[in-house]
C-alpha cells in the first residue's frame, strides 16, 4: 500500500489510478490526525493550507 501511494504521489503510473487528481504528482503529502485537524479548524485555520478559514465561526460545532 505504501509503495502504491508513493507511486501516486510521484505520478509514476501512465495515468492516475484514482478517481480524482488531488494526490496525483504532489511529491509530498501532509498527515494530520483528527485532533490536530479539529484544533486548527477551531483556531480559524484551514488545516490543509494553513491559511485563514473564510467560514470560521459561521457554523456551530
Amino acid at each position: 500500500m505504501v509503495h502504491f501511494l508513493l507511486r501516486v504521489l510521484r505520478a509514476e503510473f501512465d495515468e492516475c489510478p484514482l478517481g480524482d487528481l488531488s494526490l496525483w504528482g504532489r511529491e509530498s503529502a501532509t498527515f494530520l490526525n483528527r485532533r490536530e485537524e479539529q484544533r486548527l479548524w477551531k483556531e480559524g485555520l484551514d488545516p490543509w493550507t494553513g491559511e485563514s478559514d473564510p467560514f470560521a465561526g459561521m457554523f456551530a460545532d
